[in-house]
């Protein structure tokens, strides 16, 4: 009786890898590579067959096994200011998402505003990331110059040259909510301003007492405030005590707290005192009034500043600047100039 040699085991999660997946849809082993790493260099076509192989033999790549092939981690850094300000959730989902297609982590921090925490979270997540992205940073120009000269980095509202960065722009929403104020009779206005730290609320700034210049308004900043809604109803106090009839802050959660301030001294928003803010955060068209605000693309930034710090990665001489766009959204927190101011 002739045994019969048992034959090589059927091919199975175990026995998947890349070079399986890349003789059976007939490409390259870089190829497939990129399918997980880098997926906008490959066709939608391409990379839809290798996706569908390796979820068939239940290929999943392996990030350590890559690090240590390529003494990088598959670790992206992502430091936020205050990821309670509800601008940031969305934007490290965003950037969160981006990452995972590409392969990679994230490895998160919150600074809390504080620019000396903000520099040690900077070398000890850079200890443990191939690169990093820097959201609204509050620390001086040259420690941010130092880790970007040694390590990719990409800042997002924030601009030094010879860094990647991402920016949201706020003149073209600023322009048109001064033209509505405008519109509507108000000729005083007060701007309550961010932390002085906070390079995007400088832009801010430079963009009001450009556009008040261009309509012939008259603005006072008041401030700074914190970005908080505990900030927001310290501002109102200011704001009850001023002659202006629209005030405009320096992020929806300010103007938030400011309207809550102002009703809570008898003041009618819009009636009395019109009141907007900036970033249209999730709930800025759920309160009562719904907020007048410019809105920011928040996730845009996010994930563009993924695709910046990737870029770095395969290039490091390579520092893109992006700008996007701000729009206006017209909601029920700013009306006509009010008699009583």
């Amino acid at each position: 009786m002739t045994r019969r040699r048992p034959g090589p085991p059927e091919p199975g999660p175990a026995a998947a890898s890349l070079k399986s997946i890349a003789d059976e849809v007939g490409v390259s082993v870089s190829t497939v590579s990129r399918a997980f790493t880098r997926p906008e260099m490959i066709g939608e076509r391409t990379r839809h067959r290798i996706l569908s192989v390796a979820e068939r033999v239940g290929y999943q790549p392996n990030r350590s096994a890559r690090g240590l092939a390529t003494g990088r981690t598959a670790v992206l850094g992502l430091l936020v200011p205050d990821i309670a300000n509800p601008f940031f959730p969305p934007l490290v989902r965003a950037a969160e998402n981006r990452a995972d297609e590409a392969g990679y982590a994230v490895l998160l921090a919150d600074t809390d505003e504080h620019a000396e925490r903000e520099h040690r979270l900077m070398r000890e997540t850079l200890s443990r990331a191939d690169g990093l992205v820097l959201c609204s940073p509050r620390s001086a120009t040259a420690p941010i110059k130092e880790i970007a000269a040694r390590r990719p980095v990409v800042l997002v509202n924030r601009t030094i040259p010879g860094v990647a960065s991402v920016v949201c722009s706020v003149d073209t929403g600023v322009g048109a909510l001064m033209e509505h104020l405008h519109a509507l009779g108000h000729r005083d206005l007060v701007y309550l301003g961010g932390p002085a730290s906070s390079w995007s609320d400088k832009e801010k700034r430079g963009c009001v007492r450009r556009h008040a210049e261009r309509l012939g308004l008259t603005v006072e900043v008041l401030g700074p405030y914190p970005p908080s809604f505990e900030g927001g109803l310290a501002a109102a106090e200011a704001v009850a005590r001023h002659a202006a009839t629209a005030a405009l802050a320096c992020d929806d959660v300010v103007a938030l707290g400011t309207i809550r301030g102002l009703t809570e001294r008898g003041h009618d928003v819009p009636g009395s005192v019109s009141v907007a803010g900036c970033d249209d955060v999730l709930f800025a068209g759920m309160t009562a009034p719904a907020l007048t605000t410019i809105a920011m693309p928040n996730e845009l930034a996010g994930r563009t500043a993924v695709d910046l710090l990737l870029d770095r990665l395969a290039d490091p001489g390579r520092a893109r600047q992006v700008v996007l766009p701000s729009s206006f959204v017209a909601r029920d927190s700013t009306g006509p100039r009010g008699a009583g101011r």
